[in-house]
């Protein structure tokens, strides 16, 4: 475990310490500056994997109604379903790990940039001399700038961003941007029971995400603001803002069986209703032919 903690400072948490002190110089000793300016260069560099995350989900979302075709034809069969599924998504160049792959990568990242910014804002002794022996002997800005300026301005006068947000307008902001993007990224329903589970969810970890706000430092809390924002925002241009928007946000359940079933009842009525008027029109040209027999009759009489 020791290793993996030592390579764990060494690859990710000194860069992101280092990075936040130089920001931190040149932002005009601003931390919450510096923070948001280290959030964007993350996700800069780490931009590939984003457009490959979000080009596969867009995919999987496109895909929805095959698949609920697929689910509904082979609803009996298992193996059959699952050996269809992956052909769909061989055909379409898509695979189940794309949009989890690029997360697990970033995952270790987050976590860094976590520990960076609770180190970095340390207000204790024992923080300041881990954040004095972390920093690089060819920094430009060196020890002189510690202990930080975590004050900022803010709403309501001044704000600690190695305390939790006094007002409730920051977790508001991380919860409500978290409903977002995970509204965003939403997939369609195939079923009632799937959509309820994404109404659950789509709720529940916007409200754990704000609640933790509440206890977490606020300068972690920005993090998970600005970060939420810029991945609402890469995604509306991969995959539309149509679950944002407020008229039709709500996708509907897709039933694409239910389709030839009720076409053909469509037809049957049809056919139904057709059928007293056919036989008025054959009882209309049977009435003349009757006529014209009765006169020959009497002619031959």
């Amino acid at each position: 475990m020791d290793v993996i903690g030592d390579i764990f400072i060494f690859l990710l948490l000194q860069p992101m310490l280092n990075a936040l002190i130089f920001l931190y110089a040149v932002l005009f000793q601003n931390i919450a500056y510096s923070i948001i300016a280290l959030t964007v260069v993350t996700r800069l560099i780490f931009y590939p994997l984003t457009v490959k995350q979000l080009k596969a989900s867009a995919t999987m979302q496109r895909l929805g109604p095959e698949m609920a075709a697929i689910k509904e034809k082979y609803k009996s069969n298992p193996q059959a379903q699952q050996k269809a599924t992956m052909s769909l998504y061989k055909e379409n160049g898509v695979s189940p790990l794309g949009c989890l792959g690029p997360m697990l990568i970033q995952f270790p990242i987050w976590i860094g940039l976590y520990y960076a910014i609770i180190k970095g804002l340390g207000d204790l002794p024992d923080s300041f001399m881990y954040l004095s022996q972390r920093l690089y002997s060819w920094m430009p800005y060196g020890s002189e700038l510690l202990p930080l300026n975590t004050q900022v301005p803010w709403l309501a006068g001044s704000l600690d961003l190695i305390q939790p947000d006094p007002t409730p307008i920051l977790p508001l902001l991380v919860a409500m941007s978290t409903w977002a993007q995970q509204k965003i990224m939403q997939a369609p329903a195939m079923s009632t029971q799937q959509r309820q589970q994404q109404q659950i969810m789509l709720f529940m970890f916007p409200i754990m995400l704000g609640f933790l706000a509440f206890t977490f430092p606020s300068g972690l809390a920005l993090y998970w603001f600005v970060s939420n924002i810029i991945t609402v925002i890469l995604q509306g241009f991969f995959s539309g803002w149509g679950n944002l928007s407020i008229i039709g946000s709500s996708r509907p359940i897709i039933t694409p069986a239910k389709k030839s079933s009720d076409s053909e009842g469509e037809l049957e009525t049809q056919e139904e209703n057709n059928q007293p008027n056919k036989r008025k029109r054959d009882s209309k040209r049977k009435r003349p032919s009757r006529g014209r027999s009765g006169k020959r009759r009497n002619k031959r009489s």
